[in-house]
């Protein structure tokens, strides 16, 4: 038998073997992409409601928002249903992710999962409040002060959101660390005093990052570095009495 024979024989045998889990995988695929096209649909009809309730909570005052072009609803449209439909698509994936790589893991750290899984969504949710709230308290104070020298602000109605999602995503995901540092710790993937010699790094990451997102003001950036500093912080001194009480 040549060797291209023989490595045709061995990827059809491959194929065959593992089939039955490509299946379900496709299958699983398919059911959360119907879910985010639920949500997606849902935002896009729904977009003028969800964007009125996002603005009545910043209680903008002296601000006009605009549109600078004609198709910027139909942008608004689409993109609040992309947001909605990834929201909608979240816990699916999680739930199906998470029962595929069960098999791989020990049932200590199957358990270290779970446990941490309800901590992970609600810093993730925390994340991103607070990152809205830097937004705003930062927006109102922009706004009172110009409405005081009598400056009319106006303010593409676009960007103001862009600038909403980017800080509150991405705040939504820092907060995520004390999740992997706890993680990484409670597996042994990386030792307690490895991680506070270098804690300068992490330092200086933060700032980077926090000096990066809007808005650009000095206020801003120390809240958005302040909070995950406090957090990793945090993290290392729970994690070092859980070792000190093992002891």
């Amino acid at each position: 038998m040549s060797q291209k024979s023989k490595k045709s024989d061995d990827l059809s045998e491959g194929l065959v073997r593992y089939a039955p889990f490509l299946k379900e995988i496709q299958g699983k695929l398919i059911r959360i992409l119907a879910v985010f096209l639920i949500g997606m649909v849902v935002g896009f009809i729904f977009y003028q409601k969800i964007l009125s309730f996002l603005m009545s909570l910043f209680r903008l005052e002296g601000v006009n928002l605009v549109l600078t072009s004609p198709y910027q609803f139909i942008d608004l449209a689409v993109h609040t249903g992309l947001i909605t439909g990834f929201i909608f698509a979240l816990p699916v994936f999680l739930f199906y992710f998470i029962r595929f790589i069960k098999p791989a893991l020990q049932p200590k750290e199957y358990q270290l999962v779970i446990k941490m899984l309800p901590f992970s969504i609600i810093l993730f949710i925390a994340g991103f409040s607070f990152g809205v709230w830097v937004t705003q308290y930062v927006i109102n104070i922009f706004s009172r002060t110009t409405s005081e020298f009598s400056i009319d602000n106006i303010w593409d109605l676009s960007k103001f959101f862009s600038q909403i999602l980017i800080t509150g995503i991405s705040l939504a995901m820092v907060f995520q660390l004390p999740i992997v540092l706890t993680g990484m710790l409670r597996l042994k993937l990386v030792k307690h005093q490895a991680v506070v010699a270098k804690r300068r790094y992490v330092y200086a990451a933060l700032l980077l990052f926090a000096a990066v997102l809007p808005p650009t003001d000095v206020l801003s950036l120390l809240l958005l570095t302040m909070i995950p500093l406090f957090l990793f912080e945090f993290t290392l001194l729970l994690n070092k009495r859980r070792k000190v009480t093992r002891i």
